[in-house]
């Protein structure tokens, strides 16, 4: 892979630095759904910080991403149980959430051995956009928010449409890509490192918007 792309790859995620110094100043203030969000940047901050030690080590990290998978879903969905509260998918949440756990656990567990499945990657992918359409359905039947570009969860939910909308297909198809050209695979993952810094941005916009108090009633 060329040189300039190698790096850009390695140190892309760096930029989760920016959310996570946000976070961190807002945490206090936020509200408790808000939290969860707060917490992933955390989550994603630490587990960039080992995928990167352990590469530099040589050791894989695909031990990883069974861990962080569901800890990323369980959070995002957490947020959406409160913005949705009134809506059946809100009751559903919970559920969904633990059949998705184990279901990756046990993918995990029937891999062949230094393999990484994009399947679940690729089915979280699916959910949570399913949850951002509920969010844009219900601003768009009730017309109760105004200024959405003021609205954290607009910005959230943008942010995770546009990164899992790219993602899910490049997970989907990356093992076929890699087997069909190293080059064209490099580039995909070259494109996914930069939705991973697009999702960050949003992420920092998102937590730089989030009130004081939200109200919710759960």
């Amino acid at each position: 892979m060329n040189g300039v792309w190698q790096t850009f790859l390695i140190y892309s995620s760096v930029v989760v630095v920016v959310p996570f110094s946000a976070a961190i100043i807002q945490y206090k203030k936020m509200e408790q759904a808000w939290r969860s969000l707060a917490i992933l940047i955390f989550f994603d901050f630490f587990t960039e910080a080992i995928g990167h030690i352990l590469y530099f080590l040589k050791i894989s990290n695909h031990f990883l991403w069974p861990i962080f998978i569901p800890v990323e879903f369980a959070l995002l969905t957490w947020i959406y149980k409160f913005e949705l509260k009134k809506m059946t998918v809100a009751r559903l949440m919970p559920f969904v959430t633990l059949l998705f756990t184990i279901y990756v656990f046990v993918d995990w567990l029937m891999a062949p051995k230094g393999d990484l499945s994009a399947l679940p990657h690729f089915t979280e992918g699916v959910l949570i956009l399913l949850l951002v359409m509920c969010y844009y359905y219900k601003n768009l039947s009730t017309l109760i928010e105004t200024h959405l570009e003021r609205q954290p969860m607009f910005w959230l939910s943008t942010g995770l449409f546009i990164y899992f909308s790219a993602n899910s297909v490049i997970f989907i198809f990356s093992n076929y890509i890699q087997s069909f050209s190293l080059h064209f695979f490099n580039l995909i993952w070259f494109t996914h490192s930069i939705f991973n810094v697009l999702l960050y941005i949003f992420y920092t916009l998102t937590v730089c918007l989030i009130p004081k108090k939200l109200n919710y009633k759960v």
